[in-house]
């Protein structure tokens, strides 16, 4: 069936969707003020179907943050704030988006992405959560999900590439042009009036979110300040027409003064913050040598992590397994140590050695993705495909399937000797990443299998017409797109 949304809409959300002034290309949510707009807010079922098509022109155009230990991170503490918000029983999903610069924004049906460069850029765990908190509180308050008056209509994977494409916009401002444009065709000229009364409201609730989860109510305020001396430097870089209200002066203060009503916390950060931090340190480093000279000197036990990972990447696998060694002696329970150690003996093709690292870790904690996902790896490296295919068919009864997951899957399916299931692992794996097209042809390899049972026939099919359906939907976008443009020539 063909979903059609408003225009004006979406053109609410291309302005609002990034909530962090550039170097950060982003913006602070700025929705009109609409009155009485009951019969206009979205279900959350639209939502989601927004959010998961969204989710797939995202994947389909950025380079996502693919590490497992760094993701879970991420959501395990996005979640733990949703835990303190209104927001407790919808589906939340936090992701990652590898690039230096500082970036975070919310999307319908509770996907929050953020930067790399941002986490990187906080200075405490606090600040880092308060950004989290402020994008859960747009979700929770429903900001994104309304609309305004004016109704033209668009099919959903349209929709879904034009919110993708303003978070691309931040990286090519004439694709962001283009967007806007496309997204104001037919739409009524009037002017649109924005007002702070929504970011207000995000970083109220926000805060609120952030202290009872346990975090530093200054974190938020403090992280402002660091974004408004970006966005000085860095604002004349914005295009015009996607410049609403950056951080000011007042807003601090605002924030300040919030933060004021609250204890005062001298928390601590995590040891999970401090490690997956110097991770993405690493990870964004541009050699390996760079990398190794920032933590040569490092006296700190995450410090020591870090470099450890900087000397594994470099190739020298000796001095980073005695590091990681000493590490584990010392907090044998911390799991990035461990996961670390058994990636090095692997890397130096001590396959037992660091299988049974996984194996005795996975005891102590069952189905933890980041030891789970690189166990099944280290079992295909090891020639046990058997294991390593019911290792992670019991992993997704349990957990929800990503596109890694999928492609994990694939890879073990095929080498067990299962190609159907493995076309069909890597056809769900294609559709996740925006590749819709790909991921018929291979749900016809997997029909193309000798002996394929009539109920496993039925099942491709029925999954191959859903997804011909989702194709046909995506080709009459890119016509209107075509269209569109060639009237404003």
């Amino acid at each position: 069936m063909r979903r059609l949304l408003h225009l004006p809409f979406l053109f609410t959300l291309l302005i609002s969707l990034a909530v962090m002034p550039q170097h950060s290309h982003a913006l602070y949510n700025e929705l009109p003020e609409m009155g009485d707009s009951t019969g206009n807010i979205l279900s959350q079922e639209e939502e989601q179907r927004i959010g998961a098509e969204f989710m797939r022109s995202i994947r389909h155009s950025l380079p996502l943050v693919d590490d497992p230990e760094i993701n879970e991170y991420l959501q395990d503490l996005g979640i733990r704030l949703v835990s303190h918000s209104d927001g407790a029983a919808r589906p939340f999903s936090f992701f990652i988006i590898q690039d230096s610069r500082i970036n975070a924004f919310a999307a319908p049906g509770g996907y929050i992405g953020i930067n790399s460069g941002l986490i990187l850029n906080t200075s405490n765990e606090s600040e880092l959560a308060a950004v989290l908190a402020h994008e859960i509180a747009h979700v929770t308050q429903r900001h994104l999900a309304r609309a305004s008056e004016a109704a033209s209509n668009m099919n959903l994977p349209m929709a879904a590439a034009i919110l993708a494409a303003m978070i691309l916009g931040g990286q090519d401002p004439e694709l962001a042009q283009a967007a806007i444009t496309a997204a104001m065709a037919g739409s009524t000229q009037r002017m649109i009036n924005f007002t702070r009364i929504n970011e207000q409201e995000a970083d109220r609730v926000g805060m609120q979110i952030l202290t009872q989860a346990g975090f530093d109510p200054n974190g938020m305020p403090a992280f402002f300040k660091k974004l408004l001396t970006t966005n000085r430097i860095y604002k004349d870089v914005l295009p015009d027409f996607l410049k609403t209200h950056p951080v000011t002066l007042s807003r601090i203060s605002d924030s300040s003064n919030r933060a004021a009503r609250y204890e005062p916390r001298n928390r601590q950060d995590s040891v999970r913050y401090q490690l997956i931090r110097n991770k993405i340190r690493v990870m964004l480093s541009k050699t390996p040598d760079h990398a190794v000279q920032y933590f040569a000197n490092a006296d700190s036990d995450a410090g020591k992590y870090g470099y450890a990972l900087a000397l594994s990447r470099k190739g020298e696998n000796e001095k980073a397994r005695q590091l990681l060694l000493s590490l584990t002696k010392k907090q044998p329970d911390i799991i990035p140590y461990q996961y670390a150690l058994a990636q090095v003996e692997a890397d130096a093709e001590n396959l037992e050695e660091a299988l049974a690292i996984y194996e005795r870790n996975l005891r102590l904690y069952p189905l933890n993705t980041p030891l789970t996902m690189q166990y099944v790896f280290t079992l295909l490296q090891s020639g046990n495909a058997t294991r390593a295919r019911k290792v992670l068919h019991s992993y997704m009864n349990s957990k929800p399937a990503t596109p890694e997951i999928y492609k994990l899957l694939a890879q073990t399916e095929k080498k067990a000797g299962f190609p159907a299931a493995s076309n069909r692992a890597m056809a769900e794996y294609y559709f996740l990443e925006g590749l819709t097209l790909e991921a018929i042809r291979q749900l016809r390899k997997a029909l193309e299998t000798e002996g394929l049972s009539r109920y496993d026939t039925a099942s491709i099919k029925a999954r191959m017409k859903q997804f011909e359906e989702h194709a046909a939907l995506e080709a009459a976008s890119r016509k209107q797109h075509r269209q569109d443009k060639e009237r404003r020539m």
